[in-house]
């Protein structure tokens, strides 16, 4: 067996769509939120029987090498290196000089967390903050903390140590560990810091989030209170592996329990994800930064419908939040916020009451709720500044809500609240246009196959699709008339006659012809049970004879009415007996 057919034995389509999307029974297959397109309603199905997937809203589809290719960003090599992996499959081992750049950068991060790691263990002090702070020694390996050695130890700790490895300066700087100076050149980007490796999905370390060591001693000395203080947390800058705007901070960990829980905590901090971990609320990712982007939502759609968000709710920092509010609801989300107790942060309520940490999520406000509370206790809502501020406040977030029983809910709630007609309410917000939504119709639409859905188109794709999913021994051979449209057309002939449909699809050249045939066995499985299969293929047969018929009676007509503009009667009344004819056997079929 080949490494592709080896990987496919031991893990099917489902097994590894599952371990990204959350899959839901739809009668013998699964179903889920598209991962490569905005959607609120389920379009994405993955077939066992056949060990494909396939997504009717916007034509992606493939196997399991296919979807981690697109899911991932990677090529087919990266993807059966990542498969086989998981499947414990070994494949030949490369030299390392042959290894791509970007396996070169992944081995180089690997080496500096594991550098940080043991410098972390024989650096006692920083160790001691830490646990002073309520991280436990098992968090401390689970989530692989670190030090950067101080200056006092040295610029260069980890280059040097880097270069006896092997690796290059140029390598160390475009995987974000060294800064170059034209005059000293290179030096560590990171000293005097708790590492916190930033890792990808798999696990894979693609950066480093640095907080400052504060050192007790140092801090208390009067000698040093005029130094600069330098930047409390630094990261690994834009890299090939690193991309803040796709990145959660302990996903990869965090991922099992999302899609159990059906729901993700979002934090600020790297602190504030490891303690809500170590609290017993495994569903908490961080942010670098308090927006959230579109890839990173599409990263927990995959897995859950809800995200519950502690982020800073004060004015200035409400902006941002408010931009990664909107975003969520157009996506579909249940967005909840977090209500702490005044002057309280996830990591430090986390680490002192951990029960009541638990009370919060579990306690989680929906999100109009929480910021009506905040908009009525700044406005007098008997003031028309009031009312209009309120209003100004929260509808924004109520068109963005996905169903409609949603959004009459609370115009009756707001209307109510400030003594004004609900009409008023919903005039206002009718003016509201949640932004991007037209944008993402028109990319959904761009990116559906373009086919007329007359009756006949229909009729022709459901007979096909029934002889894809249901075999050919039990049905007649059929006309070469039957289909009239060309793809159909040349499916048909292309498996006719065929023992095995999976190999004849196979053997299908344009790839365009066997996405559409597996199309129609996704959408056969779904609207015909195998008991009903025969019935429904001979309904559709009669169906698709009378409309034959039918268009062959409208063109007779046309033709008569052409013969007889032309003054020919011999034409006319040989076009009409074939009328005649053709309309008493239409009125014959049942």
């Amino acid at each position: 067996m080949t490494p592709v057919e080896q990987i496919k034995s031991r893990l099917s389509t489902v097994d590894v769509v599952g371990s990204y999307l959350k899959l839901i029974r739809a009668g013998s297959n699964f179903k889920a939120v598209c991962p490569f397109h905005s959607e609120k309603s389920a379009s994405f199905f993955v077939s066992p029987a056949r060990d494909v997937w396939h997504c009717f809203g916007c034509g992606a589809g493939g196997d399991q090498f296919r979807f981690v290719m697109q899911i991932e960003g990677v090529d087919f090599r990266e993807a059966l290196r990542m498969l086989a992996e998981r499947a414990g499959i070994e494949l030949r081992v490369e030299n390392p000089r042959e290894r791509d750049e970007r396996t070169h950068l992944f081995t180089l991060l690997e080496c500096a967390a594991a550098f940080y790691q043991k410098q972390l263990a024989s650096h006692s002090n920083v160790e001691a903050y830490l646990t002073g702070r309520g991280v436990t020694r098992e968090s401390i390996e689970k989530f692989r903390l670190g030090y950067a050695p101080p200056e006092s130890v040295g610029w260069r700790v980890f280059n040097e140590y880097a270069l006896k490895q092997g690796y290059k300066p140029q390598e160390l700087e475009k995987a974000g560990l060294a800064v170059k100076k034209q005059v000293s050149g290179y030096y560590d980007r990171f000293r005097n810091r708790i590492m916190f490796p930033i890792t990808d999905a798999n696990e894979h370390v693609v950066g480093f989030g640095a907080r400052i060591y504060d050192d007790p001693q140092k801090k208390n000395n009067p000698e040093n209170k005029e130094e600069t203080a330098p930047a409390k947390y630094i990261n690994t800058p834009q890299t090939p592996l690193y991309d803040k705007s796709a990145i959660l901070y302990a996903f990869d960990k965090a991922k099992m329990a999302i899609r159990k829980e059906n729901c993700c905590v979002i934090v600020e901090g790297y602190m504030d994800a490891i303690m809500a971990h170590q609290a017993g609320t495994a569903h908490t990712v961080a942010v670098s930064g308090t927006a959230l982007t579109n890839r990173q939502l599409t990263l927990l759609r995959r897995l859950c419908d809800k995200i519950s968000m502690s982020f800073d709710m004060d004015m200035a920092g409400e902006l941002a939040t408010r931009r990664s509010i909107d975003l969520a609801l157009e996506m579909g989300f249940d967005v909840r916020a977090l209500s702490l107790p005044s002057g309280k942060d996830p990591a430090d309520l986390a680490a002192k009451d951990a029960a009541m940490w638990r009370s919060t999520v579990e306690g989680a406000t929906d999100i109009i709720s929480y910021f009506l509370a905040k908009a009525y206790g700044r406005h007098d809502s008997r003031t028309l500044e009031g009312k209009r501020a309120i209003v100004a406040s929260v509808l924004p977030l109520v068109a963005r809500l996905p169903r409609e029983v949603d959004k009459a809910h609370w115009v009756g709630h707001i209307a109510s609240h400030i003594g004004v007609r609900e009409d008023a309410v919903w005039q206002d917000l009718g003016k509201e246009s949640p932004r991007g939504n037209q944008g993402d119709i028109q990319k959904s639409q761009a990116a559906k196959p373009l086919r007329e859905q007359t009756r006949t188109r229909i009729l022709e794709e459901r007979i096909l699709g029934l002889l894809l999913t249901y075999g050919f021994s039990h049905v007649p051979a059929l006309s070469e008339e039957l289909f009239l449209s060309e793809d159909i057309k040349m499916l048909f002939f292309a498996l006719r006659g065929a023992a095995d449909v999976h190999e004849a699809l196979a053997n299908v050249p344009q790839e365009q012809l066997r996405t559409f045939a597996n199309q129609l066995i996704f959408e056969t499985e779904m609207l015909v049970a195998r008991e009903g299969a025969e019935a429904e293929y001979a309904s559709c047969m009669v169906e698709l004879q009378r409309e034959r018929m039918k268009e062959k009676l409208e063109q007779l007509t046309h033709d008569i009415r052409r013969a007889e503009e032309a003054g020919d009667a011999q034409q006319v009344s040989l076009l009409a007996d074939e009328f005649s004819s053709l309309s008493h056997k239409f009125a014959t079929i049942s």
